[in-house]
Order: C-alpha cells, then sequence, then structure tokens
C-alpha cells in the first residue's frame, strides 16, 4: 500500500460545523471561509494543492480539510469553530485517552496509508490506493468487480467517483438542533444512502447523537448515540430503517442477520459469522453487561431523550457494526476496535472487546 500523494494538504480551512452543548447546528462565520467566487485572487489559485476547482465553489475537498500534518485530531479554527480530523501523517493515540492526539470515534486512517495495512482502514480517494487484495466489498451482494452503474462506490472507494462522497453527503448548510440528528441536521455525519441522497437528501440516511468532541475523550456517560433495529429486514437498496448498521449493510450486506440457510425465525441455532442488528439478550453470558463502554459501543432501539446514556439496556439494544469496527481504520486488522490476537477467554484483559458483551467469560 502506498500513499496516493506524497504530503497532506495542510490547509484545515472549512470550519465544517458549529456545535452547542447538546446538538449539530448549521456552519457559521464568513462565507469566505469555505467557498471562493471564481477560484482566483491576485494571480493565485484559491484552491490548495494544485487541486483545481471543486464542487460547490469550496476551497478544498473532504480529504483537505480533514487531514493533518500533525497530531492533533480537533484542530480548533478560532470562534468556536472546529474541524474533527480523520486522517493524520502522525500516529494518533489509540484507544483514545483524551489527549489532543486521540483518535476520534470513526477511527483514523493513519494505519492504512502510512502504515500500509490495506485491512487497517477502508481504501479512499486522496488517501489510499484501491486494496490490493479485495476486488470489492466483503461480503457484499453486489458481485465485486462487476461493471455495473452502482461500482464507482460498491467496487472500492478509492476512485474519483466515489472517495469521501460513497458513504457522506454532506449537507453542512442542514439546519436543526435537535438532539437526535435527522434529516434536519443533514443525517448523523451526513451518512446516506447515495444514490438516493443525491437525489433526494431528506429520505434516506443515519439517525445518531453527536457527541461534543466526536469521542476524542469518551466515557460511560460520554459517547456517541447509534440508531439501531431489532426487527429482520431484508438486504434492501434504499434505507428504510435509518441506522447506522442497515447502513453498512449497504455494501456488505451479508454482514446481517443471516447465519445459515436453515435459521429459524427466532435466531436459535449455531452462528456461523457474528451477527449485527440482533439484540443482546439479557441471560447467560451477556447477563453481566451493564456499563455503557465506549471501545464497544452498542446501537439504541430508540434514541429519544437517551444522551448520555451510561447503561446497557439488555433485550432491548443491539449490536451493529461498528460495536467492533471503526469505519475510518485502526491499529488492528480488519479495523477491529481492540487487538482481537490477545482475547483470551478465562485471562484479565480490559483492552479486549469480545469480553465487554461475552462478561462471563472474563476474570
Amino acid at each position: 500500500m502506498k500513499n496516493r500523494h506524497r504530503f497532506i494538504y495542510p490547509l484545515l480551512i472549512v470550519p465544517l460545523m458549529v456545535l452547542s452543548a447538546s446538538a449539530i447546528a448549521r456552519v457559521q462565520g464568513p462565507c469566505s471561509a469555505c467557498h471562493t467566487m471564481h477560484n482566483s485572487q491576485d494571480g493565485q489559485q484559491m484552491v490548495a494543492g494544485g487541486k483545481g476547482a471543486q464542487e460547490t465553489l469550496l476551497v478544498d475537498d473532504c480529504v483537505g480539510c480533514h487531514s493533518s500534518n500533525g497530531s492533533a485530531t480537533i484542530v480548533d479554527m478560532g470562534n468556536g469553530d472546529r474541524v474533527p480530523i480523520v486522517f493524520n501523517t502522525v500516529e494518533p493515540t489509540y484507544p483514545p485517552d483524551g489527549s489532543a492526539s486521540s483518535a476520534l470515534a470513526g477511527g483514523n486512517f493513519y494505519w492504512v496509508a502510512q502504515v500500509g495495512g490495506d485491512n487497517k482502514g477502508h481504501n479512499v480517494y486522496g488517501i489510499s490506493d484501491t486494496d490490493s487484495v479485495l476486488s470489492g466489498p466483503a461480503w457484499t451482494f453486489f458481485a465485486p468487480g462487476h461493471s455495473t452503474n452502482c461500482s464507482p462506490c460498491h467496487d472500492t472507494l478509492a476512485t474519483k467517483n466515489s472517495g469521501c462522497k460513497g458513504c457522506h453527503y454532506p449537507r453542512h448548510h442542514a439546519g436543526g438542533t435537535s438532539e437526535v440528528v435527522d434529516a434536519s441536521g443533514g443525517w448523523y455525519r451526513f451518512l446516506g444512502a447515495l444514490p438516493a441522497m443525491m437525489a433526494d437528501p431528506t429520505s434516506f440516511g443515519v439517525k445518531g447523537i453527536e457527541e461534543e468532541n466526536w469521542e476524542q475523550n469518551p466515557s460511560a456517560s460520554r459517547h456517541n448515540g447509534y440508531f439501531g433495529t431489532k426487527d429482520v429486514y431484508a438486504k434492501e437498496l434504499f434505507m428504510t430503517r435509518y441506522t447506522i448498521g442497515q447502513f453498512c449493510s449497504g455494501c456488505h450486506g451479508n454482514f446481517h442477520h443471516e447465519m445459515n440457510a436453515d435459521q429459524p425465525v427466532d435466531y436459535n441455532g449455531a452462528w456461523l459469522r457474528h451477527p449485527s442488528d440482533v439484540v443482546i439478550p439479557n441471560s447467560g453470558e451477556f447477563m453481566e453487561m451493564n456499563e455503557y463502554n465506549p471501545l464497544v459501543p452498542v446501537a439504541k432501539t430508540s434514541l429519544g431523550g437517551k444522551k448520555n446514556f451510561a447503561t446497557v439496556e439488555l433485550d432491548q439494544d443491539v449490536v451493529t457494526c461498528v460495536s467492533c469496527h471503526r469505519p475510518h481504520g485502526s491499529p488492528y486488522p480488519d479495523m477491529l476496535r481492540w487487538d482481537y490476537n490477545t482475547c483470551v477467554s478465562g485471562t484479565e484483559n480490559d483492552e479486549c472487546g469480545c469480553f465487554v458483551c461475552h462478561a462471563a467469560k472474563d476474570n
């Protein structure tokens, strides 16, 4: 794996959003902080890095604004404007410990781009090249490498046609001050089902609660709130559940409810792969799972009034994709949140996320 570029654009210009104590707010400040009318001033290009004019007259692209040559993972632009960094060229602190260099909730692209491990993050245009092993998303219900109208996004995110917008559809001017971010706030982290979002940004997206510091210093009562479902649903082209799990299934459609062809409706039986969007039972080895642990987040089937919840509601909360994975990347294979190889049953290991849910198996 090699970097697509020899350097990261050290601009950090765009004040993406101003956050109140409880919710996302629309972008504020002078228009010129984000936009340029003619892409030139005094004979100089206004867009950095020689990348040429950008969509919606922006002065930089997603990667340029959310990258840093330093170690800080949140850059304060002044006047309350802050930019979350998802790609540092200096290794972030992991797991996050509240320091200025702590990796944020989604992880960091440092490990896939700088360390060179294809399996340590999504391969995204402007950050890393296409995956050297996989020709398409793992366990997709689209044929990997198959030429379709969906292929720019569903085959790889490492092309100009996909990139960051393969997952995010930014609406930085979206209003909304609700605690739970939905369509009025541009959806949680601008995550939405493409191309439906392009046609109608208000119809299909992910709901969620966003922690003010993007989980730079997470705790049991300070973390994101993920929306999930325990309903059985089929693999669908458009999102109808508004959950983080269904969003991931847009590419990774077979990592879902199904465990095998003979799976009973009540899910009693032998799992052939780890379930997702399945309720965590209040029985057996799970009964000791009480305090919410941001290293292994669970999704809530109802988010209303749930901000800063510090406990897990068994028989209600569900395991979801981000319970185990950091979508931007992590130091570990498969973008896992912890080192899976150190998870040994019957040993004391606070860094092993498996034992957060399977609590009775840990000493």
